[in-house]
Order: structure tokens, then C-alpha cells, then sequence
């Protein structure tokens, strides 16, 4: 249903032209970045970037962004690495910079990071609304964000102590999650019912049992018997593993996930099972 590529230095595509390229060879399928770093670009430029990929796309695209969390990516572009609360307040006023701006008329903005003088954007994006934003993290700050302002908000781990892409995480348990949620859904308000919740996999094991598959995974995540409530993990054989799906769509409201392509084979028959075809 969607492509996404993040947004690092390693041996990958970047994701704006990335994408423009899977654009041409696609129709149907969403784009996404998941998720583009903030302070690694000024807003009124990202704007325009965007809105040129949703038209060359036919209006596929929604925009992922983040408050950044590698301090060697930083440092490797010469960018500082402030402290959390600096960066998700700046990455609140790009925010309200790009809806400005995919909104279609001339405007002005003077905040404590970002100021604007005189925008508009061009072109404009296809779909009316505008852009769909997919905002999220692991702590309640950046979760009150995405809340206040995000169409998509990705569940996370707590990037504060973050120091690899995947793993290390204590706090990959449901309970944590649901109250990840309440956070969400207390900055939402009367909006919580439009907004989509995501979590991205972090571990795929098709095993003939749970218990094998929590296993496999547990050098790379952590406690098996974590692993086997987590939402961030699927493992155990396809049926379960579909029955776990249902369950935190019933439970939690989880509807959107995204993996990885090193899980794609593994994924293959549980995403046509999902898929019904």
C-alpha cells in the first residue's frame, strides 16, 4: 500500500528523488519518508520538494518528519544536535510552516527558529486538504505533537537514549504501548477518531511456534517474553502471527504497519493472508 524510504546518510537512496523514481514506475501505491530528519533542511524548501513529488506522483504522497535522532549524522552535515525539547519545538514550527504552505496562498511567519517572509508554494498539491503528515516518537512530548497535528502517528520507542536504528529498547511491551496511545489520544481530542496509528516492525520470525519465533529474535530485541508482547514484533507461525494483527487492531487501533525489506520474504504469505488474496 505504501513505499517508504528513511532518511539517513548510510548506502541508500536519498528520499525525495528516491521516491520520484518509484513514482514513475508505479501508480497506485503511496509514497511516505519515514521519516525525513527536520533540521536537516529548511521548511519552505522541504515545501516545495514536497508539493513537486505529490504532483509528478499524481498526489500519492504523505510526509513523514521527525526531530531527528542521530548525533553522527549531525555532526557528519555540521548541523548542531540540540537537545530534544529545541528540536521538536523547531520541528512544531516547520510543521505549521509546510501546512501553511500546502494550503496554497502567499503568508508570512516569525517564530523562534523559522522566519518566513512572503511564501507561496508552487505547485500546489493535488488533493484539496493538502498533504497528509505522519509524525510520532516514543515519548510524550513528540506523542503530543503528532497528536495535536499529525493524519498518521507512528508508535515508537523512546529516541532519548537512542543510539541504533533497531534494538536495545526495554519498552517494546503492549502496556507500554496502550499508554503511548493514551498520549496520543489525550493531545488528539475529538480529532483521535481520523488519526491512523503506525508502528514500524522491528523483527520478523516465522516460526512453527511463538515461543521459537520470540527466540530467534531475542539477540537482536531483547526479553523473549517481551518480544511475545510487542506489537513491534511478529513472530510464531502466519496464522498467530495474522491473529496478533486483528487483535491490536481490535485492542489498540493499530491499522498501519511498515517493514523493512530485509522482512519481506518472511512477510510475503502473511501479507496475502491480510490482503485476502
Amino acid at each position: 500500500d505504501a513505499i517508504s524510504l528513511p532518511d539517513h546518510l548510510g548506502p541508500q537512496f536519498a528520499p525525495v528523488p528516491g521516491l520520484a523514481a518509484v513514482a514513475t514506475a508505479t501508480e497506485r501505491v503511496q509514497l511516505s519518508m519515514f521519516v525525513l530528519a527536520n533540521d536537516l533542511r529548511n521548511p519552505a524548501v522541504l515545501a516545495k520538494e514536497v508539493t513537486t513529488l505529490d504532483v509528478l506522483s499524481g498526489g500519492r504522497i504523505e510526509l513523514g518528519m521527525g526531530a531527528g535522532w542521530n548525533p553522527v549524522e549531525y555532526a557528519a552535515q555540521g548541523v548542531p544536535f540540540d537537545r530534544p525539547g529545541v528540536r521538536i519545538e523547531r520541528l512544531a514550527e516547520a510543521i505549521s510552516i509546510m501546512k501553511q504552505a500546502f494550503a496554497g496562498e502567499r503568508f508570512s511567519f516569525d517564530g523562534a527558529y523559522y522566519g518566513i517572509k512572503d511564501l507561496e508554494v508552487l505547485p500546489r498539491p493535488v488533493r484539496p486538504d493538502g498533504i497528509p503528515f505522519v509524525l510520532g516518537g516514543g515519548g510524550k512530548r513528540m506523542l503530543t505533537l503528532a497528536g495535536q497535528q499529525a493524519d498518521v502517528v507512528s508508535i515508537s520507542t523512546n529516541n532519548s537514549t537512542r543510539t541504533a536504528e533497531v534494538g536495545g529498547s526495554t519498552q517494546l511491551g503492549e502496556e507500554v504501548v496502550a499508554e503511548q496511545i493514551r498520549w496520543v489520544r489525550e493531545a488528539a481530542g475529538d480529532r483521535f477518531d481520523q488519526i491512523e496509528l503506525h508502528i514500524r516492525v522491528f523483527g520478523v520470525a516465522v516460526r512453527p511456534t511463538r515461543k521459537e519465533g520470540a527466540e530467534a529474535l531475542a539477540d537482536q530485541l531483547g526479553d523473549p517474553e517481551m518480544l511475545l508482547r510487542s506489537p513491534f514484533v511478529w513472530a510464531g507461525p502466519i496464522e498467530a502471527i495474522h491473529e496478533q494483527i486483528l487483535r491490536y487492531r481490535e485492542e489498540l487501533g493499530i491499522s498501519y504497519y511498515t517493514l523493512s525489506q530485509r522482512h519481506a520474504d518472511q512477510a510475503t504469505p502473511l501479507v496475502e493472508r491480510v490482503a485476502g488474496t
